[in-house]
């Protein structure tokens, strides 16, 4: 159970994002202290925890408490400068013995975050503590809450009834955050539905804060996320149990008008200069280093060959040391970049296996990185209307595109739905950190002429439709992306560029995509930096060429373009040698472009070489680097 823990909070802390605009306060979170560590991760001991409190008085912060982010929310009080707000998890027996009598002789407020099923639990019981067992000497009693609340200092929030734990969140078994995860009944072969999903976190939440309060006398009006995962879905619900805000474990900085208080993890028992370090760098991205992989590459009728090369895919990705993998979400074994069936169950398309979820969630708890789903936009094969598709103009007719990429058109509202349910559906039932949007999102300079984009289009000047194309492929991939968040409130957007829009500016017109927007309004940009795609007489001139521009274009666009190299040239299907691979990535790293990965990754066979991509690629972190 602790590795579960361990490894699911790792990644939610590994996900920094940008610093906001402002940054009202920050807050950290503690589990269990002891006077000598015992190696778990979730422990710090007394001293460390003491000179940890002694920095930050000592510095000027200012620890605060709730009701102080509440009075600043409703414009009553502004919080002080540098402000700290406390929380500690779990509720362990050491809140009262060693943490409450710290707290007091600094007299700093904090939040004490209890599970209630474990505080209800008999005295001659052991605790459910996840999949492990724990005696019940080891959390509060009621008698020691209602004393530290009377002091002032604590405010006690919920860490759920019976959440603190996973469930089973796929065919295959994986154990997942029970608060976040629709739960896979392998004897009824289906998953919760919604309502049994809304139920359950409703029950257990309403619980939770009628525990606290019939034993307290206060209801709880913070919920704290058991391992960090929520979704605006169970957030709404806690609400109407009157916990307004949430606490998880990304780690970043604060704001009043932030949806969720994010909270820096102190773990493995810091010395004091890593705690001083981290908290001088929340918020701070660490460069992107991606691998990205064909779901179809692990695909197999024979369920032991899948997992044969799942064991394959795993033990690579652990040995790169990188921090991203963009993962195929769908399934296309002709190469032609439309969707046949999807990886994920969803109302629309066939699933060839449900082993996205499956897939992503190995890779992110056992490689410890950060998974995209990578989608079409608009490429799903499907008997759908003829209408619905988009249409070109040919010899003054409209008919449906001969493009390779058969796309759903972006101005017809109900093929707008009908991916928007796909990409519910892929959030609804897997766990990942980012969406990477296909290349497959374009318009030509002849499209569409679907009758519903001529309805809008028609009478606009060349560059007004230009325009609008691209507001519509933008403004639908964000949507999507909304859609997802409601699910995934955590993910970064990622959208495939082609190169020729930054090496010949003309060809925004036979794209409708344009790198300025793109940069606008996507965590990353994934430029599709491929030369033998491009038919490129002098190859690594035309990529150091590309990369001059992308550094041209100013610091913003290197911290957001991640450059993704092609290991395969598939005008004759032979493999890219390491050696220029290598060099496209040093000269990478020589101009500062930091940002980068290559496709695909044949991890079959073992190419690119791993011994290459150790040496160019591998994220070692260095807390006192540069």
């Amino acid at each position: 159970m602790i590795r579960f823990i361990t490894i699911f909070l790792f990644l939610l802390a590994f996900n920094t994002s940008a610093s906001p605009k402002q940054v009202d306060y920050i807050s950290i979170c503690y589990h269990d202290v002891k006077d000598v560590w015992d190696d778990n991760p979730m422990t710090v001991t007394t001293e460390q925890l003491i000179k940890q409190l002694s920095w930050l008085k000592g510095h000027h912060y200012h620890p605060i408490s709730i009701q102080d982010v509440l009075d600043a929310k409703a414009g009553i009080k502004p919080l002080p400068s540098k402000a700290v707000l406390l929380t500690f998890d779990d509720g362990y027996q050491n809140f009262y013995r060693r943490i409450y009598p710290i707290l007091k002789e600094f007299n700093y407020p904090a939040v004490f975050a209890l599970v209630t099923s474990w505080m209800e639990t008999a005295d001659n019981k052991l605790v459910h503590y996840g999949d492990d067992l724990k005696p019940r000497k080891d959390f509060l009693s009621w008698d020691q809450v209602r004393e530290m609340m009377a002091s002032g200092l604590i405010e006690i929030a919920s860490h759920s009834n019976n959440l603190h734990r996973g469930i089973q969140g796929n065919p295959q078994g994986n154990k997942l955050p029970a608060a976040t995860t629709r739960q896979y009944f392998p004897d009824k072969k289906r998953y919760e539905t919604d309502q049994e999903f809304h139920q359950r976190i409703s029950s257990d939440l309403k619980q939770s804060a009628t525990t606290i309060f019939l034993h307290t006398g206060k209801r709880p009006r913070v919920i704290v996320w058991p391992y960090g995962a929520y979704s605006q879905e169970i957030m709404a619900i806690a609400k109407k149990h009157g916990m307004s805000l949430s606490v998880t474990l990304e780690s970043g900085l604060n704001n009043l008008d932030g949806p969720v208080i994010q909270r820096y993890l102190v773990i493995d028992n810091p010395p004091l200069s890593d705690f001083v370090y981290d908290l001088n760098h929340l918020g701070k991205p660490e460069p992107i280093r991606v691998s990205h992989v064909d779901l179809d590459y692990i695909y197999d009728d024979d369920p032991e060959q899948i997992q044969r090369n799942l064991s394959k895919l795993l033990d690579r990705i652990k040995a790169l040391k990188i921090n991203t993998v963009y993962l195929q979400a769908y399934s296309d074994p002709d190469g032609d970049g439309n969707a046949d069936a999807l990886y994920f169950p969803n109302r629309h398309l066939p699933v060839r296996a449900d082993l996205f979820n499956r897939i992503a969630w190995q890779l992110q708890t056992r490689a410890r990185v950060n998974v995209y789903a990578w989608l079409p936009v608009l490429s799903f094969k499907s008997d759908l209307p003829d209408n619905w598709w988009v249409h070109e103009w040919k010899d003054g007719q409209a008919i449906r595109s001969q493009n390779n990429y058969q796309r759903l058109s972006p101005f017809h509202p109900q093929a707008r739905q009908f991916i928007t349910e796909i990409y519910e559906d892929l959030a609804k039932y897997s766990h990942f950190r980012g969406l990477l949007f296909h290349d497959d999102a374009f318009l030509t300079d002849f499209e569409d002429a679907n009758p519903a984009a001529v309805k809008i289009l028609n009478g606009l000047s060349p560059n007004q439709q230009l325009q609008l194309k691209i507001k519509t492929l933008t403004g639908f991939t964000l949507d999507l992306a909304d859609t997802v968040r409601f699910y995934r409130p955590s993910i970064k957007t990622a959208r495939n560029l082609y190169a020729n829009i930054i090496m010949n500016p003309q060809s925004t017109e036979w794209f409708a995509q344009s790198y300025t927007d793109f940069l606008q309004h996507y965590d990353y940009v994934a430029l599709m930096a491929m030369p033998f795609m491009e038919n490129a007489e002098r190859p690594h001139q035309w990529f150091s060429h590309l990369v001059d521009r992308v550094s041209g274009a100013g610091l913003l666009a290197l911290q957001k373009t991640v450059f993704e190299l092609q290991t395969v040239d598939w005008r004759n299907q032979r493999k890219v040698r390491d050696s220029v691979l290598a060099r496209q990535m040093n000269l990478l790293q020589q101009k500062n472009a930091l940002n980068f990965g290559y496709y695909p990754d044949d991890f079959l066979t073992d190419s690119p070489s791993l011994f290459m991509l150790k040496e160019l690629m591998t994220l070692e972190i260095f807390p006192f680097g540069t």
